[in-house]
C-alpha cells in the first residue's frame, strides 16, 4: 500500500518538554526540536512549491527562512493540541513561499554556502543544525527515504485539488473538519470522500512508477 508520512507526534510529552526548555533558553533543546521536525517541514515545503515554483525557488532557501522566522517568534508559540507545532511551522512555510514567489524567486544558493542552518534564537543565542549530522537520514533509513521521495514525487505531479487534500490531512495532520473548511467542502464527510479518491489516484501513480 502507498505509505504516507505520519506527522502525528507519538511522543508529545517529549516534544512539549523540548518546547518548554527551548523557550526557556536551552539551545540544545532547540537544536533537538528542529532536528525532530526538520524532515517533516522539508517535505511539506517541497510539495507546497510544486513543480512550477521549484523551477524558480530553492527548497533549502524556503526551509531555512521558515526556521529563522519561527525562531524569531518562538516565545509566542503555545502548544494547544497534538498538531499545534507542525501546523504552526506549516503556516510559516506558506508565508515564506508566498513572499518568495512574489519577489520572483528566492536567492540562488551560493556555491560556498554551508550545509548547516545557523541563526539566532529568540533569546539571541546562535543556533546551528546540520541535518545530516542529526541522524535524519541514517544509512539504515535510506530505503525508507527513497520510498518517501517516490511518494512525494508522485504527489507533486497530481492535480492541485488532490494534492492539497493529502497535504492537509496526511502531512499536516488536520482534522476532517479543518480540511473541509480549507478546501471549501460542505462537510467533513465530503472532504473524507474526496480524500479517498485522491489516495486511490496517488496509489495508481506510485504503482505506475514501479513501487509496490
Amino acid at each position: 500500500p502507498t505509505r504516507l508520512p505520519s506527522l502525528v507526534d507519538h511522543d508529545l510529552t517529549r516534544t512539549a518538554e523540548l518546547i518548554r526548555s527551548a523557550q526557556g533558553g536551552d539551545t540544545d533543546a532547540l537544536n533537538r526540536l528542529i532536528a525532530r521536525y526538520y524532515e517533516r517541514v522539508r517535505r511539506i515545503v517541497t510539495l507546497r512549491l510544486g513543480p512550477r515554483l521549484r523551477k524558480r525557488l530553492e527548497t533549502s532557501d524556503i526551509l531555512q527562512e521558515t526556521f529563522i522566522a519561527a525562531m524569531r517568534t518562538f516565545d509566542q508559540f503555545e502548544m494547544r493540541d497534538e498538531g499545534a507545532f507542525i501546523h504552526w511551522l506549516s503556516r510559516i512555510a506558506e508565508h515564506q513561499i508566498r513572499d518568495a514567489a512574489d519577489y520572483h524567486g528566492a536567492k540562488k544558493r551560493d556555491t560556498g554556502r554551508e550545509v548547516s542552518l545557523n541563526f539566532e534564537s529568540s533569546s539571541g543565542d546562535l543556533v546551528g543544525i546540520d541535518p545530516e549530522a542529526s541522524g535524519l537520514l541514517p544509512v539504515d533509513a535510506l530505503s525508507r527515504a527513497e520510498q518517501d521521495s517516490l511518494v512525494d514525487r508522485c504527489l507533486s505531479e497530481m492535480p492541485e485539488e488532490f494534492r492539497e487534500l493529502i497535504i492537509l490531512r496526511d502531512y499536516e495532520g488536520l482534522s476532517w473538519e479543518d480540511v473541509a473548511e480549507k478546501t471549501g467542502r460542505p462537510s467533513s464527510d465530503a472532504a473524507r470522500m474526496k480524500h479517498a479518491t485522491a489516495m486511490v489516484n496517488l496509489a495508481k501513480r506510485v504503482r505506475g512508477a514501479g513501487h509496490d
